[in-house]
C-alpha cells in the first residue's frame, strides 16, 4: 500500500483561531501509595471519542499545553488526554526503581505499563469514550507506541500519530546530546512563527515556569538510553494499527532522515496507510510552532 509523502508549510501571517474548548486539571493517583501526576482533558461538543496526546521529555502542562490540546480537540472532533510522564512531573516523584532498572537496559514496557495507568484514571472521567487516536510527540513517540496493548483495552486506537520519534535510530550518548544541542538552538525558530498570533505572547513568557518540570539525574539517564536506541521500528513491527502518521522537521537533528525514511518504507512494506510529512524550514521543535501544529494536526487528525 502506497503512503502518501508530503511536504507543508506552516500557515501564514494569518490569525490563529483559538477555540473555545474547555479543559479541566486532575491530579491523579490511579491507586493508593502512587505519585501524583496532573492530567489536562479537553472535550469538545459531541466528542465520540478520545485522543490521548504523549507528550515529549521536560513538557510542563500549563497554558501553553493547554491551548495545544484546544487545537486537537479542535482539529479532531475528540476529547483529548494528556498527563505528565511518570518521573518528569512538576510534583518531582521520581520513576520507580523497578522502572528505572528496565529503562536502563532499554526496556521501555514498565515505563509504558505505568504511564497507561494514568492515562486510564484520566479516560474514566470521559464516561466510557472509546479511544480513537494515538499522538505522541518526540519521547512520548516511543511511550505512545509502547502503550497500544494496553490502550486496545479501552478501544483500539484506529490511527497513531508520531511527530518527531527519537529512538529510530542508535547512536551514542555523545551523539544523542550533540543532536539535542543543535534542536534546542533551532527552537527561536519555531517560536518565530508565532509572532502573529498576539494572544500566545502572555501564554509563551510562562511556558517553561509554569508547572515546571522536575526529574533526578538517574531517570534522565535512564529515559537517553532508551532515546538512543532503534526500540520504536521493531515496536511497531509488533503491534500497529492500521493508519500511522509519520512527522519530522526539515532540519531536525534528532529525528535523522535516514532512519525516518527507513521507518516509512517499513510501514509501507506492512501496509500501514497514512501519510509521511514533512515540515519545511522547522527542526525537532515543531511543536512550539503553533501554525506547524495546526497544519500537522489537520493533515493527520481530520477526518
Amino acid at each position: 500500500m502506497a503512503r502518501r509523502r508530503l511536504s507543508v508549510q506552516p500557515i501564514g501571517r494569518g490569525p490563529l483561531r483559538r477555540p473555545v474548548i474547555p479543559v479541566r486539571r486532575l491530579t491523579l493517583r490511579p491507586e493508593p501509595g502512587m505519585a501524583p501526576l496532573d492530567a489536562l482533558v479537553a472535550t469538545p461538543p459531541d466528542a465520540t471519542g478520545a485522543l490521548v496526546y504523549v507528550p515529549g521529555f521536560n513538557t510542563p502542562l500549563g497554558e501553553w499545553e493547554v491551548a495545544k490540546c484546544q487545537l486537537l480537540a479542535d482539529a479532531s472532533g475528540l476529547a483529548v488526554v494528556v498527563s505528565e510522564l511518570p518521573g518528569l512531573s512538576h510534583h518531582g516523584d521520581p520513576i520507580p526503581e523497578a522502572v528505572r532498572r528496565d529503562l536502563l537496559r532499554q526496556r521501555l514496557q514498565s515505563w509504558a505499563e505505568l504511564n497507561f495507568s494514568y492515562v486510564a484514571a484520566a479516560l474514566r472521567t470521559l464516561d466510557g469514550l472509546p479511544v480513537r487516536q494515538l499522538l505522541g510527540y518526540s519521547t512520548g513517540c516511543s511511550l505512545a507506541t509502547a502503550s497500544l496493548p494496553w490502550l486496545a483495552e479501552l478501544g483500539t486506537p484506529e490511527a497513531l500519530s508520531l511527530i518527531e520519534p527519537v529512538a529510530i535510530a542508535p547512536r551514542r550518548l555523545a551523539a544523542l546530546a550533540i543532536h539535542d544541542a543543535a534542536d534546542l538552538a533551532r527552537l527561536p525558530a519555531a517560536l518565530t512563527t508565532n509572532r502573529h498570533q498576539g494572544w500566545l505572547r502572555p501564554l509563551h513568557g510562562r511556558m517553561l515556569s509554569d508547572h515546571a518540570v522536575h526529574y533526578t539525574f538517574g531517570d534522565l539517564l535512564a529515559l537517553t538510553q532508551v532515546l538512543r536506541a532503534d526500540e520504536l521500528p521493531a515496536a511497531l513491527g509488533r503491534s500497529s494499527p492500521a493508519r500511522v502518521a509519520l512527522v519530522r522537521g526539515e532540519r531536525s537533528a534528532l529525528c535523522p532522515r535516514p532512519a525516518f525514511e527507513a521507518l516509512d518504507r517499513q510501514l509501507e512494506d506492512a501496509g500501514v496507510a497514512g501519510p509521511t510529512i514533512e515540515v519545511r524550514g522547522l527542526g525537532h521543535q515543531l511543536w512550539h510552532s503553533f501554525p506547524a501544529l495546526v497544519t500537522v494536526a489537520r493533515a493527520v487528525l481530520a477526518g
